[in-house]
């Protein structure tokens, strides 16, 4: 990511006048806070989708059936960023400030809300903290049942048997 954003900086100085830049993009609102609160969310949305995907990854016995078992996830994901993405057209929306803190939305709405000055350092502070502990809890399960599917060998799990896993330990 780092290095197409750079080759994206050093090409656009170069190759387009800067005048022309100026008219095209408003870069007053990029700013190195919010340069390393994107790579937090990018970084803490990665931790909290693997985990699921290893979650779901390790209930399944045969390679050919991870896309399947990997279809929840997937669909949380498209709902997370469409949350956050039909919100933005209203960033001022309650709708909006609930997609910033919501643990599946907030990776992709909240830098959106950095960027437009309408997210306080509270809020931010506050959605890292949900989306921290969100990981926890996710982490904290997937390495249970993770550990048992993983010695698991046979039939595929089923959900009961997947709960049951977790409440045995």
């Amino acid at each position: 990511m780092i290095l197409i954003v750079g080759t994206a900086l050093i090409s656009a100085k170069i190759f387009i006048d800067e005048e022309l830049l100026n008219t095209v993009l408003d870069m007053t609102n990029i700013t190195i806070y919010l340069g390393i609160i994107t790579i937090i969310y990018f970084l803490l949305g990665y931790f909290t989708y693997a985990l699921l995907y290893a979650l779901t990854g390790s209930t399944v016995s045969k390679p050919e059936d991870i896309q399947s078992a990997n279809g929840p996830v997937a669909i949380l994901a498209v709902i997370g960023f469409y949350l956050s993405y039909f919100t933005m057209i209203n960033p001022t929306s309650e709708l909006n400030i609930f997609a910033s803190l919501f643990p599946i939305s907030s990776p992709f709405c909240m830098p959106f809300r950095i960027m437009m000055g309408l997210a306080s350092g509270t809020d931010v502070a506050i959605s890292i903290a949900i989306l921290m502990v969100t990981i926890f809890l996710i982490a904290k399960v997937t390495i249970k049942i993770y550990s048992n599917a993983i010695l698991n060998y046979g039939t595929k799990m089923s959900l009961k048997d997947i709960v049951n896993m977790y409440k045995d330990k």
